[in-house]
């Protein structure tokens, strides 16, 4: 039998997910960051995919002196998204908020999340961003570049295919069910999307608020801040449709996934592959 939420007394675990590799410049003000919550009863849990000494100089500085902190080396192979889904193996809590290296949050973003959890309804949570560079310049906001980032449409199930979804570090979610959609398929383009495809079409509540620094900088894995040539652009676009057709072809082979889920990938990979062979006999006369 479920546990009853009473809305008055809410006060559940909550688990800040940080990976880190190589974070010596920004880590310390993303951990002061989270120490310095209105939330109180929370877990800092680091994995860690194997950083240089100064890194893990100052991990070991904050365990010290914070004990809701803790970090461990990531045991899976080196990357973002195994070091993530090692981050939530390790927590404990009831809600599990994903967290880079090098961002800031507003000192009130954990409490609205927890707030929004309240609804027996809502399965996970996210809220807006402002983006800045490495020297805290603001740059702009996501909805600038994006102008329906922020919309339903983002988050409908064939877009996650391609990786079209609200970024993880905007995110929270019931602790339960992100475990249960672990692993994060193989051929998914990361960690964010697999889960938000797998949790569709579960109730997801946006905050209309900023709450965060997401910081742009030279040596983000992941991030609107690079800059590339057409020619890189374009070889991106033909690996991500290659990639694309892969997953969609791996899909429907999930068992993670509803089975309802992986019949409509079924249908979308078979069309997409008759209408590849069409485009290919018509090429040809």
């Amino acid at each position: 039998m479920k546990k009853k939420i009473n809305s008055d007394n809410y006060y559940p675990l909550v688990s800040v997910a940080i990976t880190t590799y190589n974070g010596t410049v920004f880590l310390r003000k993303q951990l002061d960051s989270i120490i310095s919550q209105t939330y109180r009863n929370l877990e800092i849990v680091i994995s860690d995919d194997g950083s240089n000494s100064t890194t893990i100089d100052i991990l070991n500085e904050y365990a010290q002196k914070e004990s809701r902190l803790r970090w461990s080396r990531s045991p899976l192979e080196r990357g973002f998204v195994k070091n993530t889904q090692n981050s939530i193996a390790l927590s404990k809590g009831e809600i599990i908020f994903l967290c880079d290296q090098d961002d800031v949050w507003y000192d009130n973003k954990i409490a609205l999340h927890v707030e929004a959890y309240k609804d027996k309804s809502v399965a996970w949570v996210y809220n807006r961003l402002v983006l800045t560079d490495e020297d805290d310049t603001e740059l702009g906001y996501l909805e600038d570049t994006i102008p329906n980032y922020y919309s339903k449409e983002r988050i409908r199930l064939l877009n996650y295919t391609w990786g079209s979804c609200i970024g993880g570090a905007q995110t929270s979610y019931r602790a339960h069910l992100v475990k249960e959609v672990m692993p994060v398929d193989r051929y998914a383009p990361a960690h964010d999307s697999w889960i938000q495809l797998a949790l569709f079409p579960k109730k997801a509540f946006f905050i209309d608020r900023v709450l965060q620094v997401y910081r742009q900088h030279s040596k983000n894995e992941l991030g609107w801040a690079k800059k590339m040539t057409p020619e890189e652009l374009l070889e991106r676009e033909k690996q991500a449709i290659a990639d694309n057709f892969r997953y969609l072809q791996h899909l429907p082979q999930n068992t993670t996934l509803a089975f309802w889920k992986r019949m409509f990938f079924f249908i979308v990979y078979y069309l997409k592959l008759v209408r590849k062979g069409v485009r290919k006999l018509f090429t040809q006369m």
